[in-house]
């Protein structure tokens, strides 16, 4: 009972190891070109690129050979050139719907202004808050120095004020350069509308 047990386990066990064997086949060129197939793809021959082929002998992965040097930087050459030739699309793309949003030169025009008059307006507002900001944050900071002068200890409060008027002066220094970016992108958005 007992080595018949021991048989049918190394039976099982035997088929699972062909069936793994069997799964690891490569087939891959040598030096003269030949096609072999084996178990394994000896070291020399792996930069050549191979596949690898189920029990079937079907295809289930190919490995590609290794590129040369001058291969690599062609097709690093072909991957700038289709990146180049996709951004003079994208552009082309924009100018055309640049194109039908205004009907004539004056249209643009009168847009073009209009943004730029808004966001001067905008920037008028944010410069005053900016400005209020620096005197709160400067007056804060000359409580902390009369605070250090005198040796008493800077109150906890009075740190977080002086943290919180820092930040509101930067969100607002932050908010007008980005209103400045976006006065020059229209004028730029207006003269190559009015360029195509």
């Amino acid at each position: 009972m007992f080595r018949n047990k021991f048989t049918i386990l190394l039976l099982i066990s035997a088929l699972f190891i062909s069936q793994a064997n069997a799964a690891n086949l490569y087939k891959y060129k040598d030096d003269q070109g030949r096609e072999i197939t084996g178990s394994r793809v000896p070291a020399e021959f792996v930069k050549n690129g191979y596949q690898v082929l189920n029990e079937r002998g079907q295809v289930i992965e190919v490995v590609q050979r290794t590129l040369t040097a001058e291969e690599r930087a062609a097709q690093s050459e072909q991957l700038e050139q289709q990146r180049l030739l996709e951004q003079a699309a994208l552009r082309q793309e924009e100018d055309r719907m640049l194109l039908r949003l205004y009907r004539t030169p004056e249209e643009v025009v009168r847009r073009r202004d209009a943004t730029i008059e808004q966001l001067e307006a905008q920037m008028i507002v944010l410069n005053s808050l900016l400005e209020d900001a620096e005197e709160k944050l400067a007056e804060l900071e000359q409580r902390v120095v009369n605070n250090e002068n005198a040796g008493t200890q800077i109150p906890a409060n009075l740190a977080a004020q002086v943290e919180d008027a820092s930040n509101e002066r930067n969100r607002l220094a932050t908010q007008l350069v980005r209103i400045e970016s976006e006065i020059e992108e229209a004028i730029t958005t207006a003269e190559k509308t009015l360029i195509a």
